[in-house]
C-alpha cells in the first residue's frame, strides 16, 4: 500500500524540519508507507498472547504481540502499539485484548520500553516500528498508540512528533514537559484514561482544561481506581470513543449510544454522580450530531440540579484545592531534605503521612481519594529519587529515600 507521491514529498518536508535525533519517528512511517512486505516466519497463534517475539535487526528486543480471532494475513489490519513502564509486555497487552477482538486491532507491545529517558524509548520504538512495519499490512488510518504512566507520555510524544497516528489512549499520565511531545495542532484524538485515586489525576483534569481551550478532539474517561493500567472495559470505552470519530452512520453508532446511556443511568442509581456526569457530557458531545438527545440532556441537567451531585462536586473541587496545596508543601520539604538529607526530620515526615490516613473516620470520599493521590504521588517522587536513571543521588540521599518510603509505604502494607 502506497501514498500518492504528492503525500510522499509532503511526509519528507516534515521530516527535515524535525531535530536530527526525531526524524526517526517518521523515517518509520515512510517505511510503512514504500513497504509492506511480509518477513517469512512462522504464523502466530489467532486469540492467544505471545509474550516474546524477536524484532529483527537488532540484537535483543522483543516484544508482545495479540492477534484477535478475526486476524486476516491477507487483509489489512488496524493496529495498536502499547508502551508498558516496566517492560512488561503482557502486562500491556492484557488491558487490550477485549478492544481487541471487537474492533479487530492488532496489539504490541514493547519488552524493552519503560520509564527512563525518552531518547532511548524513541530508539527502541524505532525499531518495533520497522520490524512490524515490515511484517504486517497495516491500515494507514486506523494506527493507534497507548502506553500507561511513564508508557503513556512515550505515546503521546510519539503522536505528537510525527502526527501520522489515528488515536492516542494515555493511561495514568498526561504529557512530557517537553512542548513538541504535546498535542497542539495535530489531526490525532486523545482520549485520557485515568483512575479518580491516581497521583496524575489532577494532572490529567487540568490537561482536558488545555485541550478544550485549543479545541483538540479529545476526551477524558475516569473511573473508580488508582495508578495501575485501567480494566479492560475502559479501554474497550476509549476505542468506542475513538471509533465513533470516525463512523457517519446513525445505524451503526445506535448501539454504542444504547450502551452509552445504559451504562450512565447505572452509574447514577449507584449513586456515582461524578462519573455520570462525564458520561452524560460525553454523550451529548459525541452524539448530539446524529441523534435527538432531548430527554438525556433533561436527565444530565436533572443530575446536576440535584443535592447529591451538587455536594459531590463541591467536595471534590474543595479536595482538588487541598491537594495542590499539600503536595506543594510536601514537594517542598522533600527538596529541603534532599540538599541536607542528614539533617532531615523523619519525625516531621511521619506525623504529615499520618494526616493522610485514609480511614480516618469523618471524612469524605474526596478526601479519602485526595489522601490516596497525594500518598501515591509523594511515594512516586521519593521512589524516584533513589532511581539512577532519573537523578544522580548521594549515599545519604539514597539512604533517606529507603527511610521516607517506608514511612509512606512500610513493607507490611
Amino acid at each position: 500500500m502506497q501514498l500518492p507521491k504528492k503525500s510522499r514529498v509532503h511526509i519528507f518536508k516534515k521530516i527535515k524540519r524535525l531535530p536530527t535525533r526525531l526524524r526517526f519517528v517518521c523515517k518509520t512511517f515512510i517505511l510503512f508507507f514504500y513497504s509492506l512486505v511480509a518477513n517469512a516466519q512462522e504464523p502466530l497463534e489467532l486469540g492467544k498472547i505471545i509474550d516474546s517475539v524477536a524484532v529483527t535487526n537488532t540484537k535483543d528486543q522483543t516484544y508482545a504481540i495479540y492477534l484477535p480471532t478475526s486476524f486476516d494475513k491477507d487483509a489489512l489490519s488496524s493496529i495498536v502499539f502499547v508502551f508498558e513502564p516496566a517492560a512488561r509486555g503482557v502486562i500491556g497487552v492484557k488491558p487490550f485484548v477485549e478492544a481487541s477482538e471487537e474492533f479487530g486491532h492488532i496489539i504490541v507491545c514493547s519488552n524493552n520500553s519503560k520509564n527512563g529517558p525518552m531518547e532511548k524509548s524513541f530508539e527502541i520504538a524505532n525499531a518495533l516500528f520497522n520490524h512490524i512495519f515490515s511484517t504486517y499490512d497495516i491500515k494507514e488510518n486506523e494506527m493507534y498508540v497507548s502506553g500507561f504512566s511513564g508508557g503513556a507520555r512515550l505515546a503521546t510524544a510519539i503522536a505528537s512528533l510525527t502526527n501520522q497516528f489515528t488515536g492516542v489512549i494515555a493511561c495514568g499520565a498526561g504529557f512530557s514537559s517537553v512542548p513538541s511531545h504535546t498535542p497542539s495542532t495535530q489531526n490525532f484524538k486523545y482520549v485520557g484514561l485515568c483512575g479518580n485515586e491516581d497521583m496524575n489525576y489532577r494532572e490529567m483534569r487540568n490537561n482536558k482544561v488545555y485541550l478544550n481551550r485549543i479545541k483538540f478532539e479529545h476526551t477524558l474517561v475516569t473511573f473508580d481506581g488508582d495508578h495501575s493500567w485501567p480494566p479492560q472495559a475502559q479501554i474497550t470505552k476509549a476505542f468506542r470513543w475513538c471509533y465513533v470519530q470516525k463512523e457517519k452512520d446513525p445505524n451503526l453508532l445506535l448501539p454504542y449510544l444504547q450502551k452509552a446511556i445504559f451504562e450512565t443511568r447505572e452509574l447514577v442509581k449507584n449513586d456515582h454522580f461524578l462519573l455520570a456526569d462525564e458520561n452524560y457530557e460525553r454523550i451529548l458531545g459525541t452524539y448530539k450530531t446524529f441523534f435527538t438527545l432531548d430527554s438525556i440532556t433533561t436527565e444530565h441537567s436533572q443530575l446536576r440540579k440535584s443535592k447529591s451531585y451538587k455536594k459531590a462536586s463541591k467536595s471534590l473541587a474543595s479536595s482538588l484545592e487541598k491537594e495542590e496545596g499539600v503536595m506543594g508543601k510536601l514537594r517542598e520539604r522533600l527538596k529541603k531534605d534532599f540538599a541536607s538529607p542528614k539533617k532531615a526530620d523523619l519525625g516531621w515526615w511521619e506525623k504529615e503521612i499520618a494526616n493522610l490516613d485514609e480511614d480516618q473516620k469523618d471524612i469524605s470520599e474526596q478526601q479519602r481519594k485526595m489522601f490516596a493521590r497525594v500518598k501515591f504521588g509523594i511515594f512516586v517522587d521519593i521512589y524516584y529519587r533513589s532511581q539512577p536513571d532519573f537523578y544522580s543521588s548521594n549515599e545519604s540521599q539514597l539512604a533517606l529515600s529507603k527511610k521516607l518510603l517506608s514511612i509512606i509505604k512500610p513493607k507490611e502494607e
